[in-house]
């Protein structure tokens, strides 16, 4: 069995292939225009009064597709700067001044409309003018219904008398989350990638730095699974930051009941069903005319008082897992016979020695709880001759 960390060392390996390159946000002492990248544009700040530095922000906002229906497929083309063609407008808030704070009487934010495909080689947008200092921005996009299609909150060093250029990257917004991850069989160890796709609100994948982080688990708690997340942004196990992550699943092959996968951002949760099939539980021992499974006791003491019979399960009694299987006889059982495991697949039922009485009753055979089951009839007959 894998361990958590050689796990996740493998993961880190096979996710090399998966990775997307993508912008990195922040300011820089550049000389003047801050770029607002993510599909989000520059930020030029050309001239300055006593006290405040104009600043005009450039958006490269793609065409619109042809339909809905290509959305998800277009994006994929895409560089994970996070502007799609649906931003209908942008807004631009400063949000602090280091040092002195923001003026009294500052205009502190801007919202512009922009126009899908007449952008696409750049649009200029003003923002606030601001004080020189250390300016801390949020950027927000809005789709024509006015939902959050992408954000960002970058800090820059903005000089007066200067040219500053700077550039950031826009996070997108989840909206839904789908999943998808191979079938699994009890028995056959498996380790693959569980598919993530995080889209937003207009029904683009996001690619690139979410807005707000993804987590990822599952619900089993018997051992069998191992879910490792990893990216090159290093994200916490559990955790998808960008769609540059990935969420690996290793599964022993141990027999298990049903488990969730699931996976949320704020407001949004996916769920994914994880059901190994499971083999049947293997009867082999006596059994009746119509081969079914049925223990025929008909004797107090020696040949027909007892009898034994075998029980198996691949994925769960044959090695690595070594589990037992559990014999339960019904009530009615309790005058008629009693069955015993002498190991964790083979059992010995006998006459019941509790008042023992002529008549049917089941034994039921299970792995664990929420798994497989199966019948055995037990009977015992006696017999009682007059002779007169």
């Amino acid at each position: 069995m894998k361990t958590l960390a050689s796990f996740k060392a493998l993961v880190l390996a096979a996710a090399g292939t998966l990775v997307l390159a993508a912008c990195s946000g922040g300011g820089s002492s550049a000389p003047a225009a801050i770029k607002s990248s993510g599909s989000g544009g520059s930020v030029t700040t050309p001239s300055s009064s006593a006290h405040t530095v104009a600043t005009n922000w450039v958006f490269k906002v793609p065409a619109k597709t042809a339909s809905a229906a290509t959305k998800k497929a277009a994006s994929g083309t895409r560089s994970p700067k996070y502007v799609t063609a649906d931003i209908a407008t942008v807004t631009i808030t400063l949000d602090s001044v280091t040092p002195g704070g923001i003026p009294s009487g500052l205009q502190t934010s801007v919202t512009t409309t922009i126009s899908a495909g007449s952008c696409a080689n750049g649009c200029s947008v003003a923002g606030p003018s601001v004080p020189p200092g250390s300016d801390t921005f949020t950027l927000t996009t809005y789709d024509a219904n006015g939902n959050v299609i992408s954000t960002a909150s970058p800090t820059y060093s903005i000089a007066a008398g200067s040219t500053n250029t700077e550039s950031v990257t826009l996070n997108g917004v989840p909206a839904s989350i789908e999943l998808s991850f191979a079938p699994t069989t009890a028995g056959t160890p498996y380790t693959g990638i569980i598919s993530v796709t995080v889209i937003d609100v207009d029904g683009n994948t996001i690619l690139g730095t979410y807005d707000n982080p993804v987590t990822i688990g599952i619900s089993d708690t018997t051992g069998a699974t191992i879910l490792v997340t990893s990216g090159s942004d290093n994200p916490t196990n559990g955790t998808l930051l960008s769609s540059r992550d990935v969420a690996a699943l290793a599964y022993t092959g141990l027999a298990i009941a049903p488990a969730t996968i699931t996976a949320s951002a704020t407001g949004v949760t996916a769920t994914l069903g994880f059901a190994p099939q499971l083999s049947p539980i293997v009867y082999s021992g006596p059994e009746n005319s119509s081969s079914q499974p049925e223990i025929d006791l008909y004797a107090a003491t020696g040949t027909g008082s007892s009898a034994t019979f075998t029980a198996t399960e691949v994925g769960w009694t044959n090695s690595p897992y070594n589990k037992a299987i559990t014999a339960t006889e019904a009530a009615g059982c309790v005058h008629i016979a009693t069955t015993a495991a002498t190991n964790a697949t083979t059992f010995l039922t006998s006459v019941s020695t509790n008042a023992p009485a002529a008549g049917t009753c089941t034994l039921t055979l299970t792995d664990f709880t929420g798994g497989n089951s199966t019948s055995v009839t037990l009977t015992n007959t006696t017999s009682s001759f007059g002779v007169n």
